[in-house]
C-alpha cells in the first residue's frame, strides 16, 4: 500500500512539476525583462526549479509530501493570477 502512495505521488509532483515550468515559461513570454527585471528573475528561478523537480521525480527520487503541496501552490496560484499577467495597460 505505500509503495502505492508513493509512486501515485511520484507521479502527481512530476504532472504538477510540468503545470508550474509550462506556467513559468508562459509567464515569461508575456513579460519584457526590462520592464520587470525582479518577476522575470523569479520566473526563470521557478522554471529551472521546476523542471529539475520534474527530472529527479522522473529518476525514482523519494518526493516530499511538502514539496508536491508547494508544487499545488504554485500552480493554483498561477492559474488564479493568468489574467493578472494578460491585462493590457493602456
Amino acid at each position: 500500500m505505500s509503495s502505492i502512495l508513493v509512486s501515485t505521488l511520484g507521479v502527481l509532483d512530476a504532472l504538477l512539476c510540468v503545470l508550474v515550468a509550462l506556467a513559468a515559461c508562459d509567464y515569461l513570454r508575456r513579460i519584457r525583462p526590462i520592464d520587470q527585471p525582479l518577476l522575470s528573475i523569479a520566473f526563470y528561478l521557478v522554471a529551472i526549479g521546476a523542471f529539475g523537480a520534474f527530472v529527479t521525480a522522473m529518476q525514482g527520487q523519494w518526493v516530499n509530501p511538502f514539496g508536491a503541496l508547494l508544487h499545488a501552490g504554485v500552480a493554483a496560484y498561477a492559474w488564479a493570477r493568468r489574467g493578472h499577467v494578460f491585462e493590457s495597460k493602456s
